[in-house]
């Protein structure tokens, strides 16, 4: 099983940031620490699997946060792993 990671642009250089596997595969939510959530975190993903070129991201904004809690962020996951795991690297 391949990592997923988020990803921020600032000042020229992309981070990543891991999520949460057990958590994800369990409830089908992205649950995100607090302390790492910013403006700009994107996920990568392929919208159409027959056309592995085109790549699209899927910003986390305060708009798509479902529930939150003292410590984490909870986000719905709408993709199927394999759309996500071929552009996480």
């Amino acid at each position: 099983m391949r990592p997923i990671y988020l990803y921020v642009d600032k000042y020229g250089i992309t981070r990543k940031v891991a999520i949460d596997l057990a958590y994800l595969f369990s409830h089908k939510q992205i649950r995100l620490p607090k302390w790492q959530f910013e403006e700009g975190l994107y996920l990568r993903y392929l919208p159409d699997g027959k056309n592995p070129s085109r790549v699209e991201n899927y910003f986390l904004t305060k708009d798509k946060i479902i529930k939150e809690d003292k410590d984490f962020y909870y986000f719905n996951f709408p993709f199927n792993y394999n759309q996500v795991s071929e552009v996480a690297v």
